[in-house]
């Protein structure tokens, strides 16, 4: 039992490490990275928990990293989306399969959490929505298209749990 979870804590804390890192490989010249692409595995492979709990702190340790931009409240604001999403992307990944988490994934990271983060106070008002959803929707459209692929190998290697 205790090797279990051991096994799931050294999982999680990969995952986290390789959210950091994705957000160093950036889609274009804004901060929109693949650093989801680590949770989005998380959701997929480990469930809901583990999906809500990568991307939360995935993007509160990347945010960290880059001096909290947008203040710190509105990146918490923001990891409490993230968990929103890995949360509805494992969801979706248990009850319908991993290709519908992976568009679970995109949607809500791209289209639901930006349109929620809108009705907090923000430096751009409700033109947020507008200025993100596009970018949002390609990286989180990549994010979760290398997850699923990550996540077909792992489990067809048998490395899946």
């Amino acid at each position: 039992m205790l090797l279990v979870r051991t096994n799931t804590w050294v999982k999680l804390g990969f995952l986290l490490a390789l959210s950091l890192l994705g957000s160093y490989i950036k889609l274009g010249p804004t901060s929109i990275a693949l650093d989801a692409m680590s949770g989005f595995v998380a959701a997929l492979l480990l469930g809901p928990a583990a999906g809500a709990l990568i991307c939360g702190l995935g993007h509160v340790a990347v945010a960290a990293a880059t001096g909290f931009p947008l203040t710190l409240p509105f990146h918490l604001a923001v990891a409490v989306a993230m968990a929103g999403v890995g949360a509805l992307g494992g969801l979706a990944a248990r009850r319908f399969g991993l290709l519908a988490g992976a568009a679970a994934l995109v949607v809500a990271n791209g289209l639901l959490a930006p349109a929620l983060l809108v009705l907090l106070p923000n430096p751009l008002g409700t033109g947020l929505f507008a200025v993100l959803a596009l970018p949002l929707t390609a990286a989180a459209a990549a994010n979760a298209a290398i997850a699923y692929l990550v996540a077909l190998g792992l489990r067809r290697a048998g490395h899946a749990s």
